[in-house]
């Protein structure tokens, strides 16, 4: 397509030239945003802003996030190591096919087990170009993580959680509430803490200061953490009890 726009064919150039023609298509592709517009991208889920995706699909989460959770709680929440545990790459990467064309697929069948689905979670999250807790509000979070005060602590973060766009907030409270299930079926043996070390990079993203990473990380962690042990006081501000 894009030869097609510069009125090229690639048979008409010797094989080095048709090296030389490609690196430079690579250089000068557009945007993902631009082949979104020119068409060249027809259906996009992931890579998609959050709220774009849910504009689309006319949905307060997700698709692929509501779909993969309530097939991975109607499998059952015991499975031991849940999202820990990477599920096989190719299966994920055909799964993820099937949401990118919009393909119907029923993910309570026995085909998707529970480690593809955690898979697939995490990777539509992992390529969000923003995470679910915008990086705009990363300073109020750290800033959160550092008060002496616990009170104080979960006050931040839930002036944090009240100020992010609906679509973001909705699809962080889903997720929460469901991390929060995990967290309570003790034959998985993944406590709070071990999916917040899973879901802070996720929920928050790699932050642009990549130099800060090691300062970054704990951060996030901790953060998801205090959502899910009290997300009570958090997203509903209802004291924990």
């Amino acid at each position: 397509k894009m030869l097609e726009d510069k009125g090229l064919e690639i048979n008409k150039f010797g094989k080095s030239d048709r090296k030389e023609l490609l690196e430079q298509l690579l250089r000068d592709r557009p945007s993902l945003p631009e082949m979104v517009k020119k068409g060249l991208v027809k259906y996009m889920v992931f890579g998609c802003p959050i709220a774009t995706l849910c504009t689309r699909q006319g949905r307060p989460v997700p698709n692929v996030v509501t779909q993969c959770i309530e097939a991975i709680e109607f499998k059952g929440l015991g499975s031991s190591g849940i999202y820990r545990i990477n599920g096989n790459n190719a299966s994920i990467q055909r799964l993820r096919f099937k949401f990118e064309h919009d393909e119907p697929v029923n993910l309570r069948e026995d085909e998707f087990d529970i480690n593809m689905l955690t898979g697939l979670i995490k990777l539509f999250l992992r390529e969000l170009p923003e995470p679910v807790i915008p990086f705009n509000q990363y300073s109020n979070v750290e800033q959160a993580i550092r008060l002496p005060n616990q009170n104080d602590t979960l006050d931040l973060l839930r002036q944090v959680y009240n100020d992010l766009p609906p679509p973001n907030k909705s699809t962080l409270e889903y997720i929460i509430r469901h991390l929060v299930r995990v967290a309570n079926i003790k034959e998985n043996l993944m406590t709070a803490n071990s999916l917040s070390i899973i879901f802070g990079p996720s929920l928050l993203g790699n932050y642009p200061s990549q130099a800060k990473l090691l300062v970054d990380l704990p951060n996030q962690n901790k953060a998801v953490e205090l959502f899910i042990v009290n997300y009570k006081a958090i997203l509903y501000n209802v004291s924990q009890v």
